[in-house]
Formats: structure tokens, sequence, C-alpha cells
């Protein structure tokens, strides 16, 4: 939406991701604000994913040459410039008039692949359409592709339909989401919302009327009838597959029990994540199910590849969820922010401060290719203290 308040900061003074926050907050629509900024309940998931990332130490080694970097990884076969992307962010359009299609193109520009959400303000095409144009612009040579997120909603012929449109538009694989069996409680949200009714004494929308995508959600946490669809079980993964016929990764994982299964019902990846700490109260960080895999559950490193997401704010950390076995990292809000406060020039600055804070922790920690990254290299031993455990049966007397 068009800046309404103030100015931010010369992007110049943007040195971490963290300082997009307050730059978006000086010129978005107080609606926009308490839609992005906002948490489940009393914000307890929110701050987990956020608090959790400091919990792990690094155990840097020195005098390794590191006078040449690698940071490119690979996610679903598909080589990208760093071992991070951009997350499914919904309603681009409330942050930045150009919304999603200006989003890819600046992570087009920086050989970033890109998450696109079912909720978008402008049409998956046109946002395809974008990519495209950006890559021939850059004579094909930037790694970026585009996924794209579904949010499968209750009538299956809608929902076929979707896949099969984003099949015809190219992109690259498909991003189930299986945490929003309903949404959860914005409690930002739902003041807003109250406080809109008594100012304005009319019954409330359910849509934003701006929006060009049948799919897109209700603006500001209100649910729309048949957007999500509850009864979504392990066996429809079964015909998912079958229209999308290509890699499907399972969006919204949150514990070790659920990527046995997921690994059963031969899926080619999970992201582990809690919704932005937006869905359940109280929920684990993606930090804290990888460490569940890799001590109930390690085979599944083998078997498939998994992405961890959730209050990443800092290039260095990106290389402690990879020491720990992950693929690759998902970046959100600081890119929603950039983008609110000084579009494209905010996606390619963030993406270069993300890379610069990478780069510089792979020096000094001792390594010059992602693939040289251990276990060993970090301490996470005050998450494994929090970490849950199987109940022990108890002893006969």
């Amino acid at each position: 939406m068009p800046n309404t308040k103030s100015a931010p900061t010369h992007l110049a003074l943007c040195c971490t991701a963290e300082d997009f926050q307050a730059a978006a907050k000086a010129v978005l629509p107080n609606k926009s604000w308490v839609y992005v900024s906002s948490s489940a309940n009393s914000g307890a998931s929110l701050d987990s994913n956020l608090n959790d990332w400091s919990l792990i130490n690094f155990r840097p080694r020195i005098m390794r040459s590191v006078s040449a970097l690698n940071t490119k990884c690979s996610i679903l076969g598909q080589t990208g410039q760093y071992p991070f992307f951009v997350s499914a962010m919904g309603t681009l359009g409330n942050a930045h008039p150009g919304a999603e299609p200006l989003l890819a193109r600046g992570a087009t520009r920086k050989g970033l692949h890109t998450v696109i959400s079912t909720a978008t303000s402008k049409s998956l095409e046109d946002i395809m359409d974008a990519h495209l144009d950006e890559q021939q612009r850059l004579k094909n040579q930037s790694p970026s592709k585009l996924f794209f997120q579904l949010y499968v909603p209750i009538d299956r012929t809608k929902a076929k339909s979707l896949i099969q449109r984003v099949k015809a538009a190219g992109y690259q694989s498909l991003w189930v989401t299986v945490d929003t069996s309903t949404l959860g409680k914005r409690t930002a949200d739902r003041y807003l919302q109250a406080q809109e009714a008594l100012d304005q004494g009319v019954r409330e929308t359910t849509r934003d009327p701006a929006a060009e995508n049948d799919f897109g959600p209700a603006f500001g946490g209100r649910p729309v009838p048949g957007y999500l669809d509850p009864g979504l079980t392990w066996e429809d993964l079964a015909w998912i597959s079958r229209e999308w016929n290509g890699p499907v990764v399972l969006k919204g994982i949150q514990t070790v029990e659920d990527v046995r299964l997921a690994v059963q019902h031969g899926v080619q990846g999970v992201l582990l994540s809690n919704h932005g700490g937006r869905q359940i109260h109280s929920a684990p960080s993606a930090l804290m199910t990888l460490l569940e895999i890799r001590t109930y559950y390690p085979e599944a490193f083998d078997k498939l590849e998994i992405y961890v997401d959730g209050g990443l704010r800092d290039g260095a950390d990106v290389l402690k969820a990879l020491c720990l076995g992950a693929t690759a990292v998902g970046v959100g809000r600081p890119y929603y922010y950039a983008m609110a406060a000084y579009g494209l020039e905010g996606v390619e600055r963030c993406t270069d401060i993300i890379a610069e804070e990478l780069e510089i922790t792979m020096k000094m920690l001792g390594v010059s290719s992602l693939d040289q990254l251990r276990p060993e290299m970090v301490n996470a031993t005050r998450l494994l203290n929090e970490m849950w455990r199987p109940e022990m049966p108890r002893p006969k007397l």
C-alpha cells in the first residue's frame, strides 16, 4: 500500500536484517503492520523462534584455508546462490504496490529461490512472468527458481484446478501447508478487528476487495469459508502427488513423529515451521524440532531434504541449522519489512546483509564450502536440555 506515515531511515543505515522492522513500521499503515507483526496468543511461539537461535553457539576451527568460498546450495535439485530462501508470505500487496512480482524480481537478481504463497495479492502467473522477465534481463544467468506453497481448499475440484495452474505456470515444487486446520488466534488482529467494529458499527468484511487472487485469504486473520480444509489427512497426499507429479514438501512439520510419516508417504522434503509463531500457542521452534530429528530419527536426513523456517535475523545462524543437518533456511518477515520500506532495493539489500554475515561466519568457522559443516561445529546443549523426551516406562514393583 502507499506509504501513509513517515519516511524510513536511509537504506544505507540498515546494517542488519532486524533494522528493516523499524523502517517498515515507520511507513506501513497500522492495519498492515498489525497483520505482519502479529503472532498467536501471548506471542510465546514467536518468542521461541527468535530466541532459540541464540541458544546455539559455534565451535570455530582455525588455521584452515578460507580464501575462496562456495555458498551455493541445492534445494530439490535446484542450485541456488545461498543456503537460504525467501519463505512464503501472503498478501504482499499490503506491504508494497509491487507485491509478489517485485519480490520475485529482487530474489531473482540475487540468485535466491522463493516460495510463493497461495495467498498472493497478484496472480501466480503474473508472479512467474515477472521472474521470467527478470531472468531474461539477466540472460538466464540467475539460478533462482520459484516454488509454490499450497493451502488446500475444501473443494477438491478447486484444489486440483489450482495445482494444475501452478504446474502450467512453471513452478518447480509444491510446498503443502499442513499446520492450518484453522487459523490461529492472532491477538493483535483481534483487538484491531474489535476496534474497527466499534468505530464503524458495521459488520466485518471477509475479504480485501483489492485482492486479485480468488484463492487469497481475508486480510487481518479473518477466516474465509472453504479456504482451509480441516479434514486434510495423510491420505490426501496421494491425489496431491498424482495431480502435481513433481517434488512435494510438507510445510509446518513440528514433531519427529510426523517426519517419520512424511518419509513413509514418500514426500521429497519437509519444512520445519510453526508458521512464524502465528498458529498454535507454545509451539516448538523449528530448531527444536530439528534437534528432535537428530536425536530420535537421524536416518531422516538421508531420506528427504529438511528445511527450517522461523525467527532467523542473522546470516550467521543459517550455518547453525546447516551444521545440525538442515538443507536450507527460510527467511520471511525481514523480506516483508525490507520490501515495505524500500521496495526492490530493500529486497536486494536484505539479501546482501544476510549473505555477508553468512560468508564472514563461514571464514571464521573455518569452512570454505557448505559440505564441510559438521554437527560438532556447534554446541546445542542448552536447547537439548529443553528438548522433549519420550516418557520412560515405569519399572514394575
